[in-house]
């Protein structure tokens, strides 16, 4: 690995970002700390891939802010984002069907050209399933194949954080099961995660923190461990029940939040 990996904090405060005159992201925060796996949950339509697309620079935010250690990113185009340390594995539309696997490897590492092939190494140590396929299209790859090889690709730019969305989608439980493996293996690299997930139990039971999103707006935040022990208060609010800070217990807060001379404001909670 790099110095960079694993080194910067990645800081997201009250971005707002859509497709038109309608915000579908509505001043949404976040933030993850070096080395963590954080969990964006939701119900569907909630906004969940609108903002990591926003935080990648696919989509153009309208407000708020994008800070990876000391660089600001919002606004920047996802190219940019990506020299700057960030990687993304979308849910469609993850590989290059045409291309081999050794191809799309090295697709991924098209701006470190001279450590390619090492990287490429590296990469296949983790993944040793994909080092059998390296001549093999990605098209022929397995739904569980398709998304590691995704996932490979990101590591390939040498990425201190990685943003995946729905990486588990259509996935067999057993390939789910290998893949938490490996984010889990990432993240004690010291990689930092941001994961947008629907199967909620699998991701709380891996991730450091959780921020559950309805329309648009981060409405829960907490230790993963604790939504995970309060999974029917989690179905209340995706039922759009709602939530407050008396009924959702210590550990997690009410939010809204944004950040302020450096401290989030997660650590003030709000009634609803």
């Amino acid at each position: 690995m790099t110095d960079r990996e694993g080194s910067a904090r990645l800081a997201v405060d009250g971005l707002v970002a859509g497709y038109g005159a309608a915000p579908v992201v509505q001043g949404m925060s976040l933030v993850a700390e070096p080395g963590s796996l954080i969990a964006v949950i939701g119900p569907n339509g909630s906004g969940k891939s609108t903002f990591i697309k926003s935080v990648m620079g696919i989509t153009r935010p309208t407000a708020g802010t994008v800070r990876l250690g000391d660089m600001f990113l919002h606004g920047r185009r996802c190219d940019q984002v990506v020299r700057a340390g960030i990687g993304y594995v979308p849910q469609v539309a993850d590989v290059f069907v045409n291309l081999t696997v050794s191809e799309n490897l090295d697709l991924g590492g098209y701006l470190h050209r001279n450590a390619r092939e090492e990287r490429k190494q590296y990469v296949l140590r983790h993944f040793p399933l994909l080092g059998d396929r390296l001549k093999q299209r990605a098209g022929t790859l397995s739904g569980g194949e398709r998304r590691l090889l995704a996932l490979s690709r990101a590591l390939m730019g040498f990425p201190s954080v990685i943003l995946l969305d729905e990486p588990s989608a259509g996935l067999a439980p057993g390939m789910v099961k290998n893949l938490l493996t490996h984010l889990q293996q990432l993240r004690e690299e010291a990689i930092t995660l941001v994961v947008v997930e629907q199967n909620v139990r699998s991701i709380l039971s891996i991730a450091d923190r959780a921020y559950v999103m309805v329309q648009g707006r981060c409405v829960l935040e907490g230790p993963a461990s604790e939504m995970a022990g309060d999974l029917s208060r989690l179905g209340q609010i995706f039922m759009g029940h709602g939530t407050s800070q008396a009924e959702a217990g210590p550990g997690l807060k009410d939010a809204d939040h944004s950040e302020k001379n450096g401290t989030s404001a997660t650590s003030r909670t709000r009634k609803r």
